[in-house]
């Protein structure tokens, strides 16, 4: 049984294990697709804000500024007899403010006035596009792009404003200038632990190679609202199935608690009852011899003797009785006054002191002091404590009690032993069921444990509390304190 308890305590924690490696590699890949999403999500919004910026502009020509365009189209053959096609753009812009034209005039008698002249308000530009270009409409929206940009510059303030306003954090842009003619929109990832980067790289120039870089900053907050729902669901499943499992192994080592302590129990209390029952056997074996019995003394020795071993059963008995109760307001009490101090002495008297042991007990108040508590429970409580500092000590036993009143209207009383004590890291658990200290159970001291928890029991039955004081080698002291 051991071993296969010990297999499944094993095999749980594997399975906790396995299952949250799962989940992380799940979550992680769930972590992933968010972030693609998102990063997708900000690159079209990116797009999106460009194509705005660019149709605000389209939108608004200046008057000032003309633009004729003058193609033509060469074509050429290679070795392979392999043709190919190259359109060339003459683009002529003019500045209306510098150098006046007719709205009528035709591009061919631009490309003549600016080749004779060179006017100061007449830019010529040449661009060369080959035929890889499959869609003319991407020629001719690079050449519309131009047009726009040579009207109305392209301001980064403006893509700034617009990436804002739709809740972006932009953390810079950049002009560059390319090469050669970029014809599609690029993005590239930077990927942090926190702060995670994205650049896109789009091309509002395509024929003049001008290309803004927008780098946007953004952390794991927006990724994590976007896989919320996901995170809760899979972390109070989780939480939930390894609170099951944690409870599954701690219910079965209290369970295999439990069960050990019942033995340990049945064990103990067949030792303890055997003793008493033994004597009984043989005082009554005694009893029954009429030459032992005539000799007055003996027969009366015997008899005390035997009552208290009676005594001693009938004290087990109710304190298994008592403990059995659930809660501490089944146990019935019969309150009255009575004098503390001779409780106490009556107690001393009753007292059973084993010969090989030298016991001295004081009472070190002597004043008057009425307790109002259940007498019986209250005597039981005093000789339970009793009996302990005459048992867990050695043969020179010293016992003190004493009892004061509070201003609290409460009733102190103590014990005080110079018995072997316990260490400190145990006095939390000697008011448990059937706890023994370590040091008693090495010294090979019969008892079964409930002592202190049945003195406990009939203490909060009565509304008060009960502390104990103990160093091993140094003694013990039990404090009880009962509201009046």
């Amino acid at each position: 049984m051991e071993k296969k308890i010990k297999a499944l305590h094993w095999f749980t924690i594997a399975v906790i294990i396995a299952f949250c490696s799962l989940q992380c590699y799940w979550l992680y890949y769930r972590y992933e697709d968010a972030l693609n999403d998102y990063e997708e999500h900000l690159y079209h919004t990116v797009l999106d804000v460009m194509q705005e910026d660019y149709e605000m502009r389209r939108a608004t020509p200046d008057p000032h500024i003309s633009i004729l365009t003058n193609w033509k189209i060469k074509m050429a053959s290679d070795t392979c007899h392999v043709s190919t096609t190259t359109t060339t753009f003459d683009v002529y812009v003019v500045n209306r403010n510098k150098y006046m034209i007719k709205d009528s005039i035709e591009p061919d008698d631009i490309a003549g006035i600016h080749g004779r002249q060179m006017p100061d308000g007449i830019t010529q530009y040449t661009f060369e596009i080959d035929d890889n270009r499959n869609k003319k409409n991407d020629v001719y929206d690079a050449l519309e792009r131009f047009k726009v940009n040579a009207c109305h510059s392209f301001r980064m303030a403006a893509i700034d404003s617009l990436l804002t306003r739709r809740g972006i954090e932009v953390k810079r842009t950049d002009i560059g200038q390319s090469d050669s003619m970029i014809w599609t929109p690029t993005r590239s990832v930077h990927p942090s632990i926190l702060k995670n980067e994205m650049t896109v790289s789009y091309p509002y120039d395509i024929l003049d190679g001008k290309i803004i870089h927008v780098t946007l900053a953004f952390g794991l907050s927006p990724i994590i609202m976007k896989m919320l729902n996901t995170l809760i669901v899979s972390l109070v499943l989780s939480i939930l199935l390894i609170i099951c499992l944690i409870t599954q192994i701690v219910t079965i080592r209290k369970q295999r608690k439990i069960e050990e302590l019942r033995r340990d129990f049945i064990h103990t209390m067949i030792h303890e009852l055997k003793r008493p029952v033994s004597t009984l056997k043989m005082y009554i074996s005694y009893m029954r011899n009429e030459k032992l019995m005539q000799d007055r003394e003996d027969r009366e020795s015997i008899i005390s003797d035997a009552c208290n071993e009676l005594d001693n059963l009938s004290s087990y008995f109710s304190k298994m009785r008592d403990l059995t109760f659930i809660d501490v307001a089944e146990i019935s009490l019969s309150l009255s006054a009575f004098n503390l101090h001779e409780m106490i002495e009556e107690c001393i008297r009753k007292l059973s002191i084993p010969a090989e042991k030298d016991v001295s007990i004081s009472i070190v108040s002597d004043t008057k002091v009425m307790l109002t508590a259940d007498k019986i429970h209250m005597a039981n409580v005093i000789n339970n404590l009793l009996e302990n500092a005459v048992k867990y000590s050695g043969n020179k036993v010293t016992i003190e009690i004493s009892y004061d009143e509070n201003e609290d209207e409460s009733i102190t009383i103590s014990v005080k032993d110079n018995g072997f004590g316990i260490p400190k890291s145990e006095c939390k658990y000697v008011f448990d069921k059937f706890f023994r200290s370590h040091t008693i159970v090495n010294r090979d001291i019969p008892g079964m444990g409930l002592g202190l928890s049945y003195v406990k029991l009939l203490v909060s039955a009565h509304k008060g509390s009960v502390e104990i004081h103990s160093e091993e080698g140094t003694g013990t002291v039990v404090t009880i304190k009962l509201p009046q």
